[in-house]
């Protein structure tokens, strides 16, 4: 599987999202094309460590320039840690009997007792679209599950126990050539991937929601701010229901 090559609006949400992940994170990178790209702008960052589910050639990237040392990482140092390779034969080869990868069990990827003690964890994932709260939906597209739960949930806890750490959630603004927004009032048949209390940070290309500590109101103000400006003007009649 290669890489996929981000658009404008990924390549944007990957420059708004760089500003929170300092030198010497540990981060876990979810699937679709929003967290290659952020995986691809991180180059300049360094002593990055990986703790993920999913490591792809963009890691590899990361770790043939130097970002990716994993040199300050609380547990595993020294080494790229991962549940399953997906990527192409370049990353295959580059991680055959390679002491400095290592391919453990979902019990010690996902573990929250694992992820809590790696400071400064940060979890990147994608969804399908986030409501005016924070409540993320990844697995139904307009009522029809494409997915399922997944890992995520168990990573944004874990960022979220973890010292320093912070979930992110990042996704284009609009779906369908802008015909649908992402950021919506209530999500796709009532599927909730993540509950609010998991998600820190939203993003799109047009801004970063940060949600920690804000009341309903303060999240939804928040998030209309980062939604496609067309669908604003609905999204805050439709805020006027919160409390």
């Amino acid at each position: 599987m290669r890489p996929s090559t981000p658009g404008a609006a990924e390549l944007a949400i990957a420059e708004r999202v760089m500003a929170f992940v300092p030198d010497g994170s540990t981060l876990q990178f979810g699937i679709g094309s929003t967290p290659e790209a952020i995986a691809g702008g991180l180059t300049a960052r360094r002593d990055l460590g990986i703790h993920t589910s999913l490591l792809g050639d963009r890691v590899l990237d990361l770790i043939e320039c130097g970002a990716v040392t994993n040199a300050r990482k609380g547990l595993d140092r020294g080494v790229t840690v991962a549940g399953m390779l997906v990527g192409t034969r370049r990353l295959y080869d580059y991680a055959h009997e390679n002491p400095e990868v290592e391919l453990r069990q979902i019990a010690y990827t996902h573990g929250a007792s694992v992820l809590s003690r790696l400071e400064g964890f940060i979890a990147i994932n994608s969804a399908v679209e986030v409501d005016l709260t924070g409540q993320v939906n990844a697995e139904s597209v307009r009522g029809v599950h494409v997915g399922a739960v997944g890992g995520a949930v168990d990573f944004m806890r874990g960022a979220a126990a973890a010292p320093g750490g912070c979930s992110i959630v990042a996704l284009p603004s609009t779906a369908r050539d802008g015909a649908l927004s992402r950021i919506v009032s209530k999500l796709s048949n009532g599927v909730a991937t993540a509950p609010r209390s998991d998600v820190h940070l939203v993003a799109t290309e047009h801004g970063v929601a940060d949600l920690r500590g804000r009341s309903l109101r303060e999240r939804a103000e928040q998030m209309i701010a980062i939604a496609e400006p067309a669908f604003r003007e609905e999204l805050t009649v439709a805020s006027r229901d919160l409390t």
